[in-house]
């Protein structure tokens, strides 16, 4: 038996990051999955191919990155939790079909697994897919360890089924490679069947209905940001009067740094995990708790610049 099909709620397993968000996907009933390999992200549909071999998991690898997102939409429409998993180059691929996407929306659990690659340990360039959040419209969530890369994989979809919407799960290389403890939840049964109910009117996406789609989706993008001020993923640690905001693998640079310099209890941290859509008022609030506030994330100033407009905003000087 695959070591991913362990049903034992309750114990741990040392798990890679990628073999975590499988893990993941696994206790949110997932029923349907399909990738474009590509590094850092391999390992996780390397675990859900041997996984569909002694599973009802659908799994398919995909002619290219488009196909797998199209492939992998049409599972979620007709109310199947699907995910789909690719590298930060793959999405460039699937953007036409993700543009559309976010539009329509989905029936079921939707989840882009996204791993970029800081400092091009396997890839051709550097881009920083969390623009592809902004562009979309779309939820991104971004966990800091493996037990969070589980957690966070199945509370995705959990939010993706209470907004419509294929939520975004983006890691790097640091978070996909690495190998942390795991505390085990419960397996969820796998669905193996679902039927397509056809409604021109919402999936054709003419002028005239993606008028009206593009609407919906920004009232459920103003929905997604009321959670992640109060959904748990963005928090307030200490009350220092230095403020320091960090996503991803960047906030455990500085729990380690902070630690080390021995200036815990000077410093207030703001750890951003649903960073799209940004916490406003909780992003604002902490910028008027505190006396200078440091951005620390890997490639480009995203946060930086998004808490510049914020603090110009409300007249805050930092």
């Amino acid at each position: 038996m695959h070591k991913l099909l362990t049903d034992a709620p309750g114990t741990k397993m040392l798990l890679l990051g990628n073999e975590a968000i499988a893990r993941g996907a696994l206790e949110a009933g997932l029923s349907f999955a399909t990738c474009y390999p590509g590094t850092p992200s391999s390992e996780i549909p390397q675990n859900f191919f041997q996984i569909s071999q002694e599973s009802d998991l659908y799994f398919e690898y995909s002619t290219n990155e488009k196909v797998a997102l199209e492939v992998a939409a049409a599972a979620a429409v007709s109310g199947l939790r699907t995910m789909v998993t690719m590298k930060h180059v793959g999405l460039n691929v699937a953007a036409d079909p993700l543009m559309t996407l976010a539009y329509i929306g989905v029936k079921a659990g939707m989840v882009i697994v996204n791993a970029d690659d800081p400092y091009l340990f396997s890839s051709q360039n550097e881009q920083d897919n969390r623009f592809y959040a902004r562009l979309s419209g779309l939820p991104m969530l971004e966990p800091t360890n493996t037990q969070e890369m589980k957690d966070m994989t199945a509370a995705a979809f959990a939010l993706s089924e209470d907004f419509g919407l294929p939520v975004i799960l983006r890691t790097t290389t640091r978070l996909a490679h690495v190998r942390g403890p795991v505390e085990l939840g419960e397996l969820a049964p796998v669905r193996t069947s679902a039927t397509f109910e056809k409604n021109p009117f919402h999936f054709v996406c003419v002028p005239a209905v993606s008028r009206k789609l593009h609407r919906e989706l920004l009232e459920k993008e103003d929905r997604t940001m009321a959670r992640s001020e109060t959904g748990g993923f963005n928090r307030i640690i200490g009350d220092g009067k230095w403020g320091i905001v960090a996503n991803g693998v960047s906030f455990n640079y500085v729990m380690d740094a902070v630690s080390d310099l021995g200036v815990r209890d000077r410093v207030s941290v703001l750890k951003l995990g649903l960073s799209w859509p940004l916490p406003v008022d909780l992003c604002t609030r902490f910028m008027n708790s505190v006396e200078k506030v440091l951005v620390v994330e890997e490639l480009e100033p995203v946060n930086e610049t998004a808490l510049k407009a914020m603090a110009q905003e409300n007249g805050l000087t930092l």
